[in-house]
């Protein structure tokens, strides 16, 4: 679906519609061709799909009192969409979104609405990304986590450092233990889910707190090249 930003005629427009992607990048607004997207159902695809439809039919189960909390809480926390504006979700849209995360890591969902904020996010991150004999992990501050709190890690492999925009390339391939110490080891998991890199190759990792009520905390993103020892 796109979203548009009213303009003289239109100010701004990001996403499909029909076969015609709208998008941004350094040098501006662009229009593309976009291809009917492929099924591969891949085991994170179906895990996604999963987290998602037990998340909503959750929410088709709970009390009215239940779903109250979160229309709630969703019109008091403002989010923000990919262009940038602050839009206030429906309650079932807020459900999901926190629960599907829980859903997908195997953990209980929650019925009532969070009456906290979310997690502070981390102070710093960076990332060794040895395929050798040295370390291919993620370190950060502060450490340890909170207590009941997770490092939530998206990555991606651009293969080259001139590639800036990224935001559609990342996916979510790991999740630290609760209340986890620096650094995390990522190098199973980043495998697992990209392949195995090679040398001097770019290598993207953005990292955040994960409540235990589903809530994440902003991202810090690190970029390094894949070295070997």
């Amino acid at each position: 679906m796109a979203i548009m930003r009213p303009g003289p005629l239109v100010g701004q427009l990001s996403g499909r519609v029909g076969g015609i992607v709208f998008s941004r990048n350094r040098g501006g607004d662009y229009v593309r061709n976009g291809p009917s997207p492929i099924n591969p159902q891949t085991f994170y695809q179906i895990a996604v799909r999963n987290a998602l439809a037990l998340a909503s039919t959750r929410w088709n189960d709970m009390l009215a009192t239940a779903r109250a909390s979160w229309s709630s809480w969703a019109q008091n926390n403002p989010q923000q969409n990919r262009i940038g504006e602050s839009i206030r979700l429906q309650g079932n849209a807020a459900f999901v979104m926190f629960n599907s995360r829980l859903a997908y890591l195997g953990v209980p969902v929650i019925d009532t609405a969070p009456v906290i904020s979310a997690p502070a996010p981390l102070l710093t991150l960076t990332g060794t990304f040895d395929i050798g004999a040295g370390a291919f992990q993620a370190a950060y501050t502060a450490t340890p986590l909170g207590a009941g709190t997770k490092l939530w890690v998206r990555g991606c492999r651009p293969m080259s450092l001139g590639v800036a925009f990224v935001k559609n390339r990342l996916r979510h391939f790991i999740t630290g233990a609760a209340a986890g110490a620096s650094p995390l080891d990522i190098e199973t998991s980043f495998y697992a889910r990209f392949g195995t890199p090679a040398v001097g190759e770019s290598i993207v990792i953005r990292a955040a707190v994960l409540g235990a009520d589903g809530q994440l905390s902003a991202e810090l993103e690190y970029r390094g090249l894949v070295t070997t020892t």
